[in-house]
This record gives structure tokens, sequence and C-alpha cells, in this order.
């Protein structure tokens, strides 16, 4: 008979599981900014003391990286929106052009009118004239016909001040982070008391591994956009820059990143040059940088520090989104990674842990 105990136990942690989740979920304005913070912070946290080691003081450091870091963001950022402006005033002109007659001095602004089905016009007209079978053109035209794009683009091209307030508001928290640093890790030890050395190691083990994985991955996934640019420049593909930035920001989301990065490109060459066979070597060419770079080397640098299973982290990336959307899908990885090491350090906790791992831990050989 089963212990009332643990079931009472098991039906407590789901409630808290749920509760946690809806609270993430309502407070996701406050809590994002603190969470990348912290991430951003904990990566960079090597390099304050490695420049502490030759006599520079750390909050000059501070100050430096969180300046070069607000500058490096700001200018990514209005250049992301510049392009998809820029892209989606020339589908839309094209569209117009098709449909209708339009004044040829007007100027055509897509952020004040956006109309997407005169930019699906536009584009199935560009496909219309391509070598394109028709099953291909019949399944993209009636996946454009469902995208709600519009909605999507004013989003995106009136965002600026949101993008503006979020990304001061993470410089601000990562100053107070780095002046808090040694305090707070003093508070955690101090809590766990007679526990102090396992909260120490706990404490270590997140901070390597959401370093290593932050940095492993921000040099995969530039490596992979400047790969992935370079091959759309040498086959004309239109907005190759636009391209290459959205490459670069979706590689840091498992799976899922990889295949939105490489339909982007792909469509375009298809509905603005109407080249099947152009079309088809850029996602060939994606298809080959991603699993060279994603599936063989940053496996093997990254090794089992992050042990996490392939399925669970295809789960997280789902469930994240869900919680915080977007920014849910980019953090879901290093969270689940902290979460499961926390899971980890406790008995009653570590089946869960080992349950989202990538397998057991490794039986010992009993003597003959």
């Amino acid at each position: 008979m089963r212990n009332p105990n643990r079931t009472v136990l098991i039906l407590l942690s789901i409630l808290t599981t749920i509760l946690v989740g809806w609270v993430l979920h309502v407070g996701a304005s406050i809590l994002q900014p603190l969470v990348i913070a912290f991430l951003l912070a904990s990566m960079l946290q090597p390099v304050v003391v490695r420049l502490a080691r030759w006599r520079i003081p750390p909050a000059l450091t501070v100050i430096a990286l969180v300046a070069v870091l607000f500058t490096g963001l700001a200018q990514a950022g209005i250049l992301l929106q510049e392009n998809i402006s820029q892209f989606l005033g020339e589908a839309r002109e094209d569209g117009a052009q098709i449909t209708a007659p339009v004044d040829p001095e007007a100027e055509v602004r897509p952020e004040d009118s956006l109309d997407w089905p005169l930019v699906v016009a536009g584009l199935e007209e560009r496909m219309q004239n391509s070598s394109m079978p028709d099953a291909a053109r019949s399944l993209i035209a009636s996946s454009l016909h469902d995208l709600d794009l519009e909605g999507l683009a004013r989003g995106i091209l009136g965002s600026g001040l949101g993008f503006s307030r979020a990304l001061i508001l993470v410089m601000i928290y990562m100053i107070f982070i780095f002046a808090e640093q040694k305090v707070f890790r003093r508070k955690i030890l101090s809590i766990a008391g007679p526990r102090e050395s396992e909260a120490r190691r706990v404490l270590d083990t997140i901070g390597r591994g959401i370093q290593k994985y932050l940095g492993v991955k921000t040099a995969v996934s530039l490596i992979t956009g400047s790969l992935c640019y370079l091959v759309m420049i040498m086959l004309g593909v239109p907005f190759a820059l636009l391209f290459g930035l959205l490459t670069f920001m979706l590689n840091y989301i498992p799976t899922f990143g990889s295949i939105i990065a490489g339909i982007f490109p792909t469509v375009t060459m298809l509905a603005f040059e109407g080249s099947w066979e152009k079309a088809s070597i850029v996602a060939g060419a994606y298809m080959a940088v991603n699993l060279t770079l994603g599936s063989f080397l940053e496996p093997k640098i990254l090794g089992r520090e992050l042990n996490l299973s392939p399925l669970v982290i295809i789960v997280s990336v789902v469930v994240w989104a869900g919680i915080w959307g977007v920014v849910g899908a980019f953090l879901a990885v290093p969270l689940t990674s902290a979460i499961q090491i926390v899971l980890l350090a406790s008995e009653r906790t570590k089946p869960v842990a080992v349950l989202l791992s990538i397998g057991p831990p490794a039986e010992r050989k009993s003597p003959d």
C-alpha cells in the first residue's frame, strides 16, 4: 500500500510546480530582465576575475563590459529592426503593384499600413514565374496565407521603445549583480548551515555550467551565422544580412531555432528569385552547417557539462516558450540545467534529476 505521506508530497509537488509556473508567467515582465542579467553576469564573470589578476579594478571592468554590451546589443537591435522594415516594405510594394495600381511617388511605410494579403500576392506572383513544382508552390502559398505576419510585423516595428527599456533594465540589474555577487554568495552559504560545502558545490557547478554553455553557444552561433551569411552572399539571397542576424540569434534555441532560421532564406529565395535550385542549395547549406556545428562540434566542446537528455531539451524549450514566449525558448536550456543541478543536490529530488539527465550514473562493477 502506498504511503499516504508520499502521496500527499507528490500532490503538493505537482501543485507547487503549477503555481510556480503561473507566477513565472504572470511576472514575466519583471523576472525576464533579471534572469537575463544574471545569465549575462555569469558569462562575463570570468573576464572580471581574469582582469582583476592583472591589477585592473573590478568596478572599472564591470562598467566597461556593461557599456560595450549595451552598445553592441542596441546597435544589433536597430540594425535588425531596419532590415525587417526594409524587407516588409519591399514585399508590400511588390504585392501592391501586382494587385492594384499605386502612386509611384507615394512612400511605402510598412510600419503604418502593412497589408499582408498584398505581400502574399506579390510573393505568389513571383513563385508563379519560378520553376518550382506545383506541389511545393501550393504548400508555400497556403502556409503564407495562414501566417499572421501583419500583427507580428507591427509588433516588431513598434517594439523599439520596449526593447530599449528592457535593455537598460538588464544593464542596471547586471551592475548590481556584479556589485553584490560575493555578498549574495556568502548569504546563501550561511543559510545552508551544516550543508555549506554541498551548497558551495551546487553554486560552483551552476556557475561553470552556465558560463561554458553560453560561451560555447555564443561562439557556435557566431560561426553559424557568419558561414550562412557568406553562403547567402555567394548565392545572391536578398536580405542576407537580416537572415544572418536571425540565424545568429535563433541558434540559441535548440533544434527549433535552426529549422526556423533556415526556412526564412529558403522561402525568400523561392519567392523573390524564383530559383528552386538556389533555394535547395540554401536549405542544404543550412543543414550542413547546423549538423556539423550543432550536432558534432558543440556537443564535443560541451561534453557532459550540461547533462540534459535531448528529449528533455526539446520539452524544456516548449514549456519555457509557453511560459515566457520567445525569451523562454532562448533561456530554456540554462534554466533547466540549473534546476537539474539543484534537484541533484537533494536525495529526495535526485531521482527527478536523473530522469532529466542523459543517462543514469555509471554502475560500479563489483569485485569478482
